[in-house]
């Protein structure tokens, strides 16, 4: 579940514009790079997980694409 700073960094996957998405995924990837890797913990990739999942969905929809196809 996602804490509410989350919530309102995080648009609605269907009112965000194109470019919205594309500069949420690259902001995704740059806060990946930047960990250091002691901080991977099963936490860490747990959340990445599911912040990849909605990324990729949202990218999915600005391709043309239904991610619950």
């Amino acid at each position: 579940m996602e804490n509410s700073e989350e919530q309102a960094r995080r648009p609605d996957p269907e009112l965000a514009s194109d470019e919205a998405a594309i500069r949420e995924a690259l902001q995704m990837l740059h806060e990946i790079d930047d960990t250091p890797p002691q901080q991977m913990t099963a936490l860490f990739y747990q959340h990445w997980f599911e912040q990849l999942s909605m990324t990729t969905r949202d990218l999915l929809r600005v391709l043309g694409h239904n991610p619950d196809a």
